[in-house]
């Protein structure tokens, strides 16, 4: 080995060792070849937050995603990855490429917003016990105290028509007036569709269209991009969008792994969008949207429905968290470059949230204080497509309870799911 191959291995071990130190405050700094997950030192999510440490430190992108089958998780593989990627030809970074999209547009404004969860709160003592996993899995593991979960009364089209019937009243809009009805909802499997169904449980008048958006987590985001540009033909110009997600029937199935299935709990969001000038009192603009989809990673997360209509699950934890962070990182600096603000000058980040400790790794690495994200999978857990809205709702209403607020709030949205298709949008 020459000495600069010597220097540069020396150098990968310290920042190695400095990244696991880190994540190691009570603990003394294993030896470089010990496997740290297999001892026990580090999680799953330890292990992640270590790679994203790294990259931080590197700029390397997506390093260590997906970690090689066989290669320990230590401090000499560490060190030894950093060195691979360092030879490899830069990529392209974000929002260089063909995957950043923008959609601008006429002004379109947020004039009310409500959400619904579900009516049960469950202890995650007890979904522990339910899904067969380990004390403690989703709490210290995790970060999730509490589930909130649908009763037997309540389903995608309860919980979406709660939360639409809230935003049109906080809108001061009456449901004659709705040009679309834009849903998305993930578990509804239903026809006629979600957007149908409830399309009749709020008596929207018959020239009042329907339309379903997929996008799993990211559904909430594409729904709203997709409403404002219908807005631009509609004779009333007023949207509604709605997200619901009711997990706790569809991913009670033998073939799901409890680590994913412990993870969601069920709740609505609906949105009242409008292009009138002012908006209403309560109005937020939406600004531009960006979306792409990282195929690279999509092997991660799949579904699929069996002959005999049961769910299976293909569950990657690891490589999901960690491809989570790191795009949803990237979709903030797209952010900043459209919005022209930087992120320190954002009020509320709306995010999709995996579980509360990938929020907290998100927060580290893009530097952005955690009281800025309104913590709702703590004691509700993944809301799917809900998860972003319902994040949003509280953004909104917090800055609306707020004494003698000066202007409309910048809220950054961002959102990944399955396939890796992700998205995001700033709202000001």
């Amino acid at each position: 080995m020459s000495p600069s191959e010597n220097q540069d291995e020396s150098r990968a071990l310290e920042l190695s060792r400095q990244c696991v130190a880190s994540k190691l405050p009570f603990h003394a700094l294993p030896g470089d070849d010990d496997d740290l997950v297999e001892k026990g030192l580090l999680d799953s999510m330890g292990w992640v937050d270590v790679l994203i440490g790294v990259e931080s430190a590197t700029d390397i992108r997506d390093f260590g995603n997906i970690w090689p089958e066989g290669r320990p998780k230590s401090i000499r593989a560490l060190a030894d990855t950093i060195r691979e990627a360092r030879r490899r030809v830069p990529e392209e970074k974000p929002g260089e490429g063909p995957a950043a999209r923008t959609l601008g547009g006429s002004e379109v404004s947020i004039g009310g917003w409500g959400y619904a969860l579900g009516s049960v709160t469950v202890s995650a003592d007890q979904i522990e016990s339910e899904c067969a996993l380990p004390p403690n899995k989703l709490r210290d593991g995790a970060g999730i105290r509490t589930l909130q979960i649908a009763t037997d009364s309540e389903d995608e089209l309860t919980l979406g028509q709660r939360a639409a019937e809230a935003a049109l009243e906080m809108a001061e809009i009456p449901s004659e007036k709705i040009d679309f009805l834009v849903a998305t909802s993930t578990t509804f499997l239903n026809l006629p569709s979600f957007a149908a169904s409830l399309h009749s449980r709020l008596l929207l008048r018959e020239t009042s269209g329907a339309l379903d958006v997929g996008g799993a987590c990211v559904g909430l985001i594409y729904s709203l991009a997709v409403a404002k540009g219908l807005l631009r033909v509609a004779p009333q110009e007023v949207a509604l969008v709605v997200a619901s997600e009711v997990h706790s029937r569809r991913l009670n199935a033998p073939h799901v792994p409890g680590e994913f299935r412990g993870l969601f709990g069920d709740a609505a969001c609906a949105f009242v969008l409008t292009s009138a000038a002012d908006g209403g009192g309560h109005a937020a603009r939406l600004g531009d949207f960006v979306w792409g989809c990282s195929a690279t990673f999509a092997s991660s997360l799949g579904a699929r429905m069996a002959e005999n209509a049961g769910l299976t699950v293909q569950f990657k934890g690891e490589q999901l968290a960690h491809a989570a962070v790191t795009q949803m990182d990237r979709i903030l600096e797209i952010l900043e470059d459209k919005s022209g603000r930087p992120r320190t000058e954002v009020d509320y980040f709306a995010f999709h949230q995996p579980n509360p400790r990938v929020v907290e790794i998100l927060a580290e690495k893009a530097k952005i204080p955690l009281e800025r994200i309104p913590l709702l999978s703590a004691t509700g857990g993944n809301l799917g497509s809900a998860t972003c809205g319902v994040s949003l709702c509280q953004a909104l209403t917090d800055h609306r309870t707020r004494p003698n607020p000066s202007q409309p709030p910048l809220i950054f949205m961002a959102a990944v799911g399955p396939g890796l298709i992700w998205g995001g949008a700033f709202l000001n």
